[in-house]
């Protein structure tokens, strides 16, 4: 069926109601039919005929029910019957629903609805024979399906922005880790990128690519990041004016000497030889006395490495580069880094050392169609970054800026939005596709900002179920917030992630 034949089309769809008083070009109230009430829910997708002449597509959101004989704000007849056990009559009774406008369909596609909704206007649900999405776009690339329609309701993207980057938002348990592996990133290999997955806990994704996977252990971290390690591992040597000079020490011991060792132990004891030749050339007179601050410098630096224990050297021991690993992912087309063994300070570290080779590939003018997802993203760049957080904070904002450009796809998976569960303003404000799940108490005040004008209030994005997500941006078609779902397979649901 042509999409653009709207008269046969409306002659397959079901009568539900007609637009009430007080209708406007974005938003207007239909009252149901007798019985519709049963049929119609919340989301589901209506066409008006609109009396003015043209055709609208629109969303149900808000409905509501009125008896005027069950006013509870004025003791009545029908209040004193009910509240003896008895039935209230319902000739004063009626269903309705407030419409979200989508767009005006008239041509076939969703163009800006300039037209009041005319009073009386009928009002039609859609059907399993008719598919409400080909309106929206011609694109074959589709993400999921329509959550209150039919499994052929496949919502279709805008696959032109996925540069501009993703955040995908919701508790434990709302999907995200299913929509991530079933739509995301398929979507994303679909369109040209090759996908490299970091898994924080190294649960989500590693066991799904299990001959895809990377060891975090493997990987060699370049000099910078290497400092940063150490220096955290180091706990700053102290901090204060003595620390900052002993780090710059640490730094240079990186970049000029020849420290690892056959193992973590060797490598311990050649970073602190090496560290203490270094502040003793610097801190020595022409006589060859060693001043009052080189003796101060080599006991702090002495203390520190007392404290450090040789095995949390194992993530700098590691000997596939960042180049070799994006050499891998060109020829598998999706890795997974495993990051589920070490501390924090090392996965951001390995973390820093990829994206820093990803930026000068970037800078050297180099188009990388590559997409990186992240899961736990507050852990790279929290509301409040500290240490080595605001370094990864930082990186993924220049990463982001250029990654639009060079086409570097960034898609950050968090349980929070905004605030102490969620991701750094900075970071989030370069996200400009959301799938946003059900949210946690904490984020509704935030969440409700990006439904301002689309009638999605916080309790319905509290209760949303799983799998159920809120798409939001450049990716979606509509102007407005579409609720989608997808399948998810029955074997992954029994295994719980």
């Amino acid at each position: 069926m042509e999409i653009t034949d709207l008269a046969r089309m409306i002659g397959e769809l079901e009568e539900i109601g007609v637009v009430a008083s007080g209708s406007r070009e974005n938003e207007s109230l239909v009252i149901l039919y007798e019985g519709m009430e049963k049929n119609v829910t919340n989301e589901t997708l209506v066409l008006i005929d609109n009396r003015n002449g043209n055709k609208v597509l629109a969303i149900c959101r808000g409905g509501f029910g009125v008896n005027d004989a069950l006013r509870a704000v004025n003791y009545t007849p029908g209040v004193a019957y009910a509240r003896r056990g008895g039935t209230a009559s319902t000739a004063k009774e009626f269903y309705a629903f407030r419409l979200v406008v989508v767009g005006d369909v008239t041509s076939g596609k969703i163009l800006q609805n300039m037209t009041i909704v005319a009073p009386g206007s009928k009002v039609y649900k859609f059907n399993v024979r008719t598919n409400p999405m080909e309106f929206l776009s011609t694109s074959t690339q589709r993400v999921g399906y329509y959550a209150t329609g039919f499994k052929t309701w496949e919502v279709p993207v805008q696959a032109e922005y996925i540069s501009s980057h993703i955040g995908i938002f919701g508790v434990t348990g709302s999907g995200k880790s299913y929509l991530c592996r079933h739509q995301v990133i398929p979507m994303l290999m679909r369109n040209g990128y090759d996908v490299l997955i970091l898994d924080w806990k190294g649960s989500d994704y590693t066991p799904y690519y299990s001959d895809r996977v990377i060891n975090m252990g493997d990987v060699e971290l370049d000099d910078a990041s290497v400092t940063d390690y150490l220096a955290s591992a180091l706990n700053y040597f102290g901090g204060g004016d003595t620390g900052s000079r002993l780090v710059n020490y640490l730094d240079e011991v990186i970049a000029t000497t020849e420290w690892r060792g056959i193992d973590e132990l060797a490598t311990k004891s050649n970073l602190l030889s090496n560290l203490e030749s270094v502040i003793r050339a610097d801190n020595t007179d022409q006589s060859g006395r060693l001043s009052r601050w080189g003796d101060i410098y080599l006991r702090k630096v002495t203390r520190a490495f007392d404290k450090l224990d040789a095995a949390e050297l194992r993530p700098v021991m590691g000997t596939k580069r960042p180049g070799e690993i994006i050499r891998e992912l060109r020829e598998k087309h999706l890795l997974v880094l495993d990051l589920s063994y070490g501390a924090k300070e090392q996965k951001l570290s390995m973390f820093l050392s990829i994206a820093r080779y990803l930026k000068r590939l970037m800078e050297e003018k180099q188009e990388l169609r590559i997409a990186l997802v992240i899961d736990e993203a507050p852990q790279y760049c929290p509301w409040q970054p500290k240490g080595l957080e605001e370094r990864t904070t930082k990186m993924l904002t220049e990463l982001a800026a250029l990654g639009r450009s060079y086409r570097l796809a960034l898609t950050l998976v968090s349980q929070g939005i905004a605030g102490e569960i969620g991701i750094n303003a900075a970071v989030r404000r370069n996200l400009n596709t959301l799938f946003i799940g059900r949210i946690h108490p904490l984020d509704a005040q935030e969440a409700e900002k990006f439904f301002a004008t689309s009638l999605v209030q916080s309790d319905q994005l509290l209760r949303l179920p799983e799998g159920h997500f809120f798409l939001i941006g450049k990716l979606n078609p509509s102007p407005v917030p579409l609720l989608i779902t997808f399948e998810i397979p029955e074997e992954e649901r029994r295994g719980g992630r």
